[in-house]
């Protein structure tokens, strides 16, 4: 991030003026999406949040009041993975929870329904909504007599009698869907949504509240996501370690096998295998995705649900419903007439859900999180990023005519970095001003970093261009494996 104090970041990128109309307009967007919900008209608020989040994509009230929306409208597919997501941002989050099984409730999932509320009470033992929910849920699976206990916890006594009645008298099926009837009704028991911005009440799911920050917003930190099917090498902890997490590659590269020449090689007599048994054990060896991007030995699997910006070079095979368009730079947040790279290398948007399996082929890719933090990048080394994640496109002029192209990301989300090397820290401190080769730089962050390209050794400029970095913050370097 760029102190706006020190004019010297014009260098990188033009002062961006529009985050306050932008923020503004996000204001307005919320408000309206909000009072559209407050008076009954959940179609115009999914429209207004789905503009206020074109502004601010990974706001966790607008995509709760979205969930609901989409709730409201019969959306339960989308309103589940809006949830899903929220869930994953906000773990912690037991309203998040009962939101997410009140979906699965709705479309007859009372196992996943079941789970939700039992997780959210783990979280929150007292909460008397997910109480509540857990019993329904229990009565739709036809499990009466702990969906009693849990009405009965909850101050429900209704619907405890029902349950009580309906093991003496009723047929489990039929009180199961008589307490799906119930959920369809329009207030089987206290609604779960306060609205505090309007004074009014919703009628189904809960909106959590916004998790205060942890931090001061100036401090950033690098987390790297969970590795991939193999472990990756060490890292010095003196070089590896950031603010609040730890910069990992996911996975080492794999060794080849010796070599053998033909003369070496011993004749087989062994009948060749049949086209099945082949098959059968020569598996493509997928990772398996744990969230965005799952990194394997050989591979490297990016899991795209929704919007995902990836490049494709190395493509060796891809699955599911996926469009794909080719991504523009974009400067002061808005779109320019340049493509985000070049040839088999741009950038490419992919709207969908699918997977893309990459061939490694000698690269090092490292998988990062971008925790509401500003970051610079090398355009060359960012194979792909979540659209949750805002970016600009920028450069470092240079008097040699070799500009250095960067891209600058904000926000939250996960990105993956391709490089020679496994990518490591080294700190850049106040008066002391750290020079890396070009090539070899991978990214920064840090609130006060000013670059400027420079000759290596003044007098001897055929030596070649090095980044100089100067301020406070941290420095990725790409170290390649034999140096």
């Amino acid at each position: 991030m760029i102190d706006p104090r020190n004019r010297a970041a014009g260098a990188i990128f033009d002062e961006d003026d529009s985050d306050l109309a932008e923020n503004q307009e996000f204001d307005r967007a919320l408000s309206a999406g909000t009072e559209a919900l407050s008076q009954g008209n959940p179609a115009d608020a999914r429209v207004a949040l789905e503009k206020a989040l074109r502004y601010k994509p990974r706001n966790q009230r607008a995509r709760n009041l979205l969930g609901l929306s989409l709730f409201k409208i019969g959306e339960l597919a989308r309103a589940e993975e809006i949830y899903r997501s929220l869930i994953e941002d906000h773990p912690s989050d037991p309203t998040l929870r009962v939101n997410l099984g009140l979906v699965f409730l709705k479309q007859n999932a009372s196992a996943d329904a079941v789970r939700c509320f039992e997780t959210a009470l783990d979280l929150a033992p007292d909460h008397q909504k997910a109480q509540n929910y857990l019993g329904l849920a229990l009565a739709q699976k036809g499990e009466l007599a702990r969906a009693r206990e849990w009405f009965l916890k909850a101050g429900n006594d209704a619907m405890a009698d029902r349950m009580a009645q309906a093991l003496q008298q009723s047929p489990i099926r039929a009180v199961a869907e008589s307490a799906s009837e119930a959920l369809a009704s329009e207030q089987p028991f206290t609604p779960a949504i306060e609205e505090k911005a309007s004074g009014k009440k919703g009628d189904t799911l809960e909106t959590a509240k916004p998790a205060s920050p942890a931090r001061a917003p100036d401090r950033a930190s690098w987390v790297a996501t969970t590795p991939g099917t193999a472990a990756a090498p060490p890292v010095a902890p003196e070089v590896a370690r950031t603010a609040r997490g730890t910069v990992v590659a996911n996975a080492p590269e794999p060794s080849e096998p010796p070599a053998t020449s033909p003369a070496e090689a011993e004749p087989s007599s062994t009948p060749p295998p049949s086209m099945s048994q082949y098959t059968s054990a020569k598996r493509l060896a997928v990772p398996d995705p744990a969230g965005g991007f799952a990194i394997g030995p050989s591979e490297v699997l990016i899991h795209v649900r929704g919007d995902m910006l990836t490049r494709l070079d190395g493509l060796v095979a891809s699955w599911g419903s996926v469009t794909m368009k080719t991504e523009l730079k974009r400067f002061r947040g808005k779109a320019t007439d340049k493509p985000f790279g070049e040839g088999p290398r741009r950038m490419l948007r992919a709207s969908g859900e699918g997977r893309y399996v990459i061939a490694r082929e000698g690269r090092c890719f490292t998988a990062l999180e971008l925790d509401d933090e500003a970051a610079y990048f090398r355009e060359e080394v960012l194979f792909a990023f979540e659209e949750s994640i805002l970016f600009e496109n920028g450069r470092v002029p240079s008097k040699s005519g070799a500009d250095l192209h960067l891209v600058h990301l904000r926000g939250r989300g996960r990105l993956l970095l391709v490089s020679h090397g496994v990518p490591q820290a080294v700190e850049v401190h106040k008066g002391e001003a750290l020079r890396i080769p070009m090539d070899q730089l991978v990214g920064w962050h840090g609130p006060l970093i000013q670059p400027r390209l420079v000759s290596m050794v003044e007098e001897a400029p055929e030596l070649g261009v090095a980044l100089e970095l100067a301020g406070e913050g941290r420095a990725l370097l790409d170290v390649p494996h034999a140096r």
